[in-house]
């Protein structure tokens, strides 16, 4: 090989390299953003919710606490989709899944944060506008009242949402890490 090849050779083997070692970083910061985004749905369902209605000494403050908690996640939800879909658009080229696996990562993730802007932007202001209208105290309206009946079906809303989520999160987790291991 002449000596005027070699600089180019090196050069674009450093930029291989480099590459290489960007897509490792976006892998790990992708793989990240959804682990902390589901981990904190999955800890929120089975974990905060059921401990702050066990634990706390009325039902009124482990509902404040539940809708505070979940304001908290459902933020954390839109700002992680939308990186979440920057980096699969960034990516996008050098993942070796098919066009359909990517389509569905995009297309999951895109369910993930309708659910979490669904669940900020309508249900949980419907259910504290409605929580307050009954003074607070809902376990002392009446089963056939219409604002106990409507919240419990915002809360059944609520949670359908986020099993939904977590069930689009956990696609598009097992989906990304097959995608980067088959590499």
């Amino acid at each position: 090989m002449p000596v005027s090849e070699k600089p180019t050779l090196v050069a674009e083997q450093a930029s291989g390299a480099n590459f290489r070692l960007g897509l490792r970083i976006l892998v790990f910061v992708e793989v990240l953003l959804l682990s902390v985004w589901l981990g904190s749905m999955i800890f929120f369902s089975f974990a905060v919710a059921p401990s702050a209605f066990a634990v706390l000494p009325t039902r009124e403050l482990a509902g404040a606490m539940v809708t505070s908690t979940i304001g908290k996640l459902e933020t954390l939800g839109l700002v992680i989709g939308p990186l979440l879909i920057l980096i699969q658009a960034a990516s996008w080229r050098a993942t070796h899944s098919s066009k359909l696996t990517k389509s569905l990562r995009v297309i999951l993730v895109l369910v993930m944060i309708a659910a979490a802007a669904s669940s900020r932007f309508w249900i949980s202001p419907q259910m504290v506008s409605l929580r307050a209208a009954m003074g607070g105290h809902i376990d002392d309206v009446p089963a056939g009242d219409p604002l106990r009946m409507q919240f419990n079906n915002l809360h059944q809303y609520s949670v359908s949402l986020m099993g939904t989520a977590m069930v689009a999160g956990l696609v598009v987790m097992f989906l990304t890490v097959r995608s980067w291991h088959s590499r």
